[in-house]
């Protein structure tokens, strides 16, 4: 069932980064590394976001690409967005959001959402606080995990991809209105929690956006594209305000990718194509 592709093409070629690509997933929408495990969610055999149907499951792989467990924790819905706080993984589950003690594999958390039907993705502030978007409601929230409580910080359009980091929290619109999710309009903004949540507009470029990561100064975003293989991904450089897309093959569904800042690789899922990919950045 599993099946590893290593693609190796040379820079002085072609200008592309070397590839691994792993398919036999269902529909993977994100990935995050603890240590040296990688987490890959799997919405289901169908790529419905919101259908509650129980065929979700999380994926634990290696670094290098080989498959552990592919089916390391069973039984969700459509699971997206994931954020560690210690051994816990906490996963954004249609209106729910549920935390699995890494180690057994038992649920420890569970926190549903009011009026919600899209949780989308999470980004880790500190040990008792995560954020999470919604996408259909269009709006971002904080979650206190020790009083199992959480509060609307922001309306955001279709929001999507985040990442905090020192009172800034990054963040991408999956499109430009819950009506048209994939009209390809989303734009990248900042919103700064030190000064009221001011929102300020980053990206010149617009785009089926998805999972955003800031590493230095560069701000990695993944871009859907308008077509089935048309999927790429995106740097922003907040110092220059240059815009710049990584050389490499297009993606099937680029969604809610991870970077893992030692090795310098990328680790992408491919939601319509089924795959993952580990790319050398």
């Amino acid at each position: 069932m599993k099946k590893i592709v290593v693609t190796l093409i040379t820079a002085a070629v072609l200008g592309l980064s070397s590839t691994i690509t792993v398919d036999g997933f269902s529909s993977p929408e994100s990935m995050i590394i603890k240590n040296q495990n990688v987490f890959v969610s799997n919405v289901g055999k169908e790529l419905n976001p919101t259908l509650k149907d129980g065929d979700g499951f999380i994926s634990k792989l290696d670094k290098s690409g080989n498959i552990k467990e592919l089916n390391f924790i069973e039984g969700l819905d459509a699971p997206k967005g994931m954020g560690i706080i210690g051994d816990v993984l906490y996963i954004a589950d249609i209106d729910t959001l549920r935390g699995f003690d890494i180690n057994s594999k038992e649920e420890i958390f569970s926190l549903v959402f009011s009026g919600v039907n899209f949780l989308n993705d999470i980004t880790v502030k500190d040990s008792n606080t995560l954020f999470i978007s919604a996408s259909d409601i269009g709006a971002i929230y904080s979650v206190n995990i020790s009083k199992k409580s959480y509060t609307k910080i922001i309306n955001f359009t279709v929001a999507n991809g985040l990442h905090y980091e020192d009172g800034i929290l990054y963040a991408a619109e999956l499109g430009s209105s819950s009506q048209s999710m994939f009209d390809g309009k989303g734009k990248l903004y900042k919103i700064d929690l030190n000064d009221k949540n001011k929102l300020t507009l980053l990206s010149n470029f617009e785009g089926v956006l998805d999972g955003v990561q800031k590493v230095g100064n560069d701000i990695y975003v993944s871009d859907w594209g308008k077509t089935k293989k048309s999927g790429i991904v995106r740097v922003y450089n907040i110092n220059t305000k240059k815009e710049t897309i990584i050389n490499h093959e297009l993606f099937e569904g680029s969604a809610d990718f991870w970077i893992d800042k030692e090795n310098k690789k990328l680790y992408l899922p491919q939601m319509i194509g089924g795959k993952i990919s580990i790319i050398d950045l």
